[in-house]
């Protein structure tokens, strides 16, 4: 696991220049602590489940998809009660899609035996899923109704590959091992036929024995150490699986490719399982099964559901009317319940009760999207700002020049009656906006809408006011000393006015 770490960090350049690359370096004591442990020596090593804590993102036929790396402790464990050793064995198929078993020197029958029974006891746990299942119809003794992904046998410590063949011979020397293995010439009883049926694929890999410096208890990992044809065989397998085999995990569910939302889902639901040393029945994996499903069916129709809705009343959105607004959430409510459908793969009465629970969440979003939305009333009219704001400019200096030029100078009069035009098209626009907002949402809607347009307006022209007063033109000009001192008389005006009420107050 180690060399499979070393692997999957090494850019692929250098494997493709030097597929033995992995093998250059720090030995692999100096990188323990941010590695899988290893040890020489007879005594276990790993125990329970172990995954490594990095995700790696590899291209596969165009799509993006995680790699994770996960280490059992040894399914043949003679440390561990036979439940346990079952356990590991279901957990590990259930989560894995490239199911490798680790075996030493050869397939034996009495190693194909304990398999037959792993694999038997990972079918109870999808039996009783599958078991007169309303949504497949079907029963849960038909083991080809539920097979596994990918097993492979690795056999290590293999002794018979010829010397100074090439790699490709060694491989094909070693092609026939599991059909031999397989193959038996007495009744076993449908052992071989039920391992053979429990996976979509199998396969054999043989790697020699990587030289006996490796089996010193004192051994820190040198890759010097290490035979020529072991590397050469390594480097080649974890090509194989990496790059020529790698195989997409599918939801046992559904069947389609597993999101990282549903394995996380999965492992949850069987941590709870074995939480305080439980040791699990096909019941509880049956459980575990159901709730990680429903978990996730009812997280993707939420998701489905916001994502509709937020499409026009979510963040950044404008006011839509109500009648839009309950439309819109018939249609994400609908995709909300395909979505669901789609998932959820268990009995009428548990998708009855999720759904009745997803409904109930929806309805409170959906309370919030309309809360939101009255909010946004507003904001109705807010597009007509800069226009609104440019016609009442417009209408003050109309107002101006009618005291000011109008009487002598012809441009403007000109210039009045084109403002004149302006403001009054604006006007008419603005308030047949306003008049269909009124037949459409009501008065409290229509007057909300234009405090709001009103509010904006000035504003902006506040913002612009000020823009103009700080500009290098309005000082060369000397409009900014104008404005500072309309604004200090606008100002005096306004304590004044104060002291006379005030005054007025007190007689």
């Amino acid at each position: 696991l180690d060399l499979f770490l070393r692997y999957l960090t090494e850019p692929e350049e250098n494997l493709e220049k030097d597929p033995e690359a992995i093998f250059h370096g720090p030995n692999l004591k100096h990188e323990q602590d941010s590695q899988f442990y290893f040890r020489a020596g007879a005594e276990r090593t790993t125990v329970g489940i172990w995954i490594y804590s990095t995700p790696f993102v590899r291209t596969i036929k165009g799509t993006k998809v995680a790699v994770l790396l996960m280490d059992t402790q040894g399914l043949f464990d003679p440390h561990a009660p036979p439940e346990v050793n079952n356990a590991v064995f279901g957990l590990s198929v259930l989560l894995s899609s490239y199911q490798i078993l680790n075996v030493s020197k050869q397939i034996q029958q009495n190693t194909l035996s304990e398999l037959d029974l792993f694999i038997q006891f990972a079918h109870r746990a999808m039996e009783v899923w599958k078991m007169d299942d309303e949504k497949t119809g079907k029963k849960g003794d038909d083991l080809g109704s539920h097979k596994f992904q990918y097993l492979q046998f690795l056999v290590r410590d293999w002794g018979h590959y010829k010397k100074n063949a090439t790699v490709e011979e060694n491989i094909a020397s070693a092609k026939d091992v599991l059909d031999n293995a397989l193959n038996t010439t007495y009744n076993d009883k449908g052992k071989a036929d039920r391992i053979k049926g429990s996976f979509d694929d199998m396969s054999v890999f043989c790697l020699p024995h990587p030289g006996f410096a490796a089996e010193e208890e004192e051994w820190q990992g040198e890759f010097g150490d290490l035979r020529p044809i072991f590397k050469q065989m390594t480097a080649a397998y974890l090509k194989k699986v990496f790059a020529d085999t790698v195989v997409v995990k599918r939801d046992v569910v559904t069947g389609k490719p597993l999101e990282p939302d549903t394995l996380g889902y999965q492992i949850m639901s069987f941590t709870e399982v074995f939480r305080e040393g439980k040791l699990p029945e096909s019941i509880d994996f049956f459980s575990a099964m159901k709730k990680a499903n429903l978990l996730e069916a009812k997280a993707k129709a939420l998701e489905a559901y916001r994502k509709l809705m937020d499409t026009e009343a979510g963040p950044g959105s404008t006011y839509i009317k109500e009648k839009m607004l309950k439309q819109l959430e018939d249609k994400a409510i609908k995709k909300a319940e395909k979505e669901f459908k789609t998932i959820a793969a268990f009995g009428e009465e548990e998708r009855k009760e999720a759904w009745s629970d997803i409904v109930n969440k929806m309805q409170e979003e959906f309370k919030r999207y309309k809360d939101a939305n009255k909010n946004r009333i507003d904001k109705i009219l807010s597009g007509f700002t800069t226009l609104a704001l440019c016609a009442l400019v417009a209408f003050i200096l109309d107002m101006l020049s009618d005291y000011t030029c109008d009487w002598w100078l012809d441009a403007c009069v000109t210039g009045s009656r084109m403002a004149k035009y302006f403001y009054t098209i604006v006007a008419c626009v603005i308030g047949y906006k306003t008049f269909m907002l009124y037949n459409e949402e009501g008065q409290m809607v229509m007057l909300k809408a234009l405090g709001g347009l009103w509010a904006e307006t000035v504003k902006e022209g506040t913002d612009y006011y000020e823009q103009v007063k700080k500009s290098e033109t309005a000082r060369e000009m000397g409009l900014t000393s104008i404005m500072d001192m309309a604004e200090k008389k606008a100002g005096k005006e306004d304590e004044d006015d104060n002291a006379g009420s005030d005054n007025k107050s007190g007689d």
